[in-house]
């Protein structure tokens, strides 16, 4: 990305999203596509649409929501078990890699010029018509709701959770907020990250106007997240009342019984919020999420044992799954069939319906709500499988049964070792096809390495201890 400063905003789109995969220098190396001077680099409101799509495009690369920020957090989890033959995050299935893993160095680079590509959006001083000025709003509240999220995953992956430390002063990533190719910034705590996430949700949804459709954010799904947010941080308070908000807002619906299945193949889900999209043209290829799972594809990981005892019989979920007649003994005989599509890559949901009702019911169950908690419980529950029986749980029950919801419902969407980590529970797998089947809470593995290359480059970085 030597060049990338010669690229003109306006040209972004004629080549397609612009990809970031073969990028080999540490974002503090990187300069953004649109690094010429922000007084020209954007002027018109054509402009400010290049930069948004632009920044969009970063996350679709198999280094983020396209495949790896996906996949990792679940072959690190109890759902997910390896196939003979994996042999691409099989470092991370096994608690073994380390500061020179592609994998984590992709990640890295990749979400920090993704925050580089917002921050051109947000910081650009232009002369907008004021015909055109809600536009804008919308444009800059967008790349402010990008660059929280990417914060918040990046925080996710490289450190320990929100709630590790009782002051959370452990170390988090760096903040970063504006362009500075001389900057060599040491890591932010994981307090002044997370604040620094909840200040730009915020912003991001005071400015946003629109609902330009699930390919890109809105307010409402921007509250969505936020709500995520919140549940992560404790404060079940202010994520049930944005998982209020984002339910009562009619802006989405919860799909049927009888559609839920089909919905994974076609994407633009009537409770999908917030995905990431691809096309025939516009994909990963053989570089796409679904192909890690599929028996076209390479089909490296296979659903755990334990986590299909949990699916009820006749529950309709089942039909996220393939039985693959090949597969036999300890690795069962089915296949996640959640990403399915051979040919075309299948979007990536970020934020759906079904999870901001498990939000509400588990802040809910958290803060004595226990009648409101089982309503929203029962509405995921019911839905997949209409003839079950209402829930009785109470208490720490109650708030288990939600979590067992969690790893069902979002099984694949990268949630689970998050889930996890926050509510600091052991990972146990059973019928274990890995080589750790094991690891008890805490442990300093939960996490991925600062890249070695960022080091050598930057004085003021710190390793994650263990590595």
């Amino acid at each position: 990305m030597q060049n990338m400063k010669f690229i003109n905003i306006k040209s972004l789109l004629l080549v397609g999203f612009l990809s970031l995969f073969s990028c080999s220098k540490e974002f503090l190396e990187l300069e953004p596509f649109q690094s010429v001077d922000l007084e020209t680099a954007i002027e018109t409101i054509e402009d400010y649409q290049a930069a948004v799509l632009g920044t969009y495009s970063g996350m679709q690369s198999s280094n983020y929501y396209g495949r790896y920020f996906v996949l990792v957090p679940d072959v690190m989890s109890d759902n997910v078990k390896q196939n003979s033959q994996a042999n691409r995050a099989q470092l991370f299935s096994d608690f073994a890699t380390n500061a020179t893993d592609g994998i984590a160095a992709g990640m890295w680079n990749t979400i920090y010029n993704v925050i580089a590509r917002a921050n051109t959006v947000i910081n650009a001083e232009s002369d907008i018509p004021a015909a055109v000025q809600d536009d804008r709003d919308q444009l800059i509240g967008e790349a402010y709701a990008i660059r929280a999220l990417a914060h918040f995953d990046l925080v996710r992956m490289f450190a320990q959770h929100y709630g590790y430390t009782d002051a959370n002063s452990h170390e988090g990533i760096p903040i970063v907020t504006v362009f500075d190719k001389d900057s060599r910034p040491s890591r932010n705590t994981v307090a002044e990250v997370y604040s620094q996430v909840v200040s730009d949700f915020m912003q991001a949804i005071s400015l946003l106007n629109q609902d330009p459709g699930s390919a890109r954010i809105s307010e409402t799904a921007a509250k969505a997240l936020l709500a995520r947010v919140y549940l992560y941080m404790g404060n079940y308070s202010s994520a049930e009342t944005l998982a209020t908000e984002v339910i009562e807002s009619g802006d989405y619906s919860l799909l049927s019984t009888d559609n839920y299945v089909d919905a994974w193949s076609s994407g633009n889900s009537s409770e999908t919020m917030f995905e990431i999209a691809f096309s025939e043209v516009d994909n990963n290829g053989s570089d796409a999420l679904g192909r890690m799972y599929i028996v076209e594809g390479y089909g490296d990981y296979l659903p755990a044992g334990d986590l299909l005892d949990l699916i009820p019989d006749d529950d309709v979920r089942w039909g996220l799954f393939k039985t693959d007649e090949n597969l036999s003994g300890e690795y069962g005989t089915v296949r996640v069939d959640k990403y399915p599509n051979p040919s075309v890559q299948n979007n990536t949901p970020v934020i759906r319906l079904s999870e901001v009702y498990l939000i509400r019911a588990e802040a809910r169950a958290r803060t004595n709500d226990e009648a409101g908690a089982i309503a929203d419980l029962d509405i995921i529950r019911m839905r997949a499988l209409p003839d079950a029986a209402p829930t009785t749980a109470s208490g720490q029950d109650l708030i288990d049964a939600i979590l067992t919801e969690r790893r069902i419902e979002l099984m694949f969407e990268g949630q689970r070792l998050w889930d996890l980590m926050r509510t600091k529970q052991d990972l146990i797998r059973d019928n274990c096809t890995n080589s750790t089947c094991r690891v008890d809470y805490p442990d300093d593995r939960f996490i991925a390495p600062i890249p070695q290359a960022e080091l050598d480059v930057n004085e003021n970085m710190t390793q994650n201890p263990g590595f």
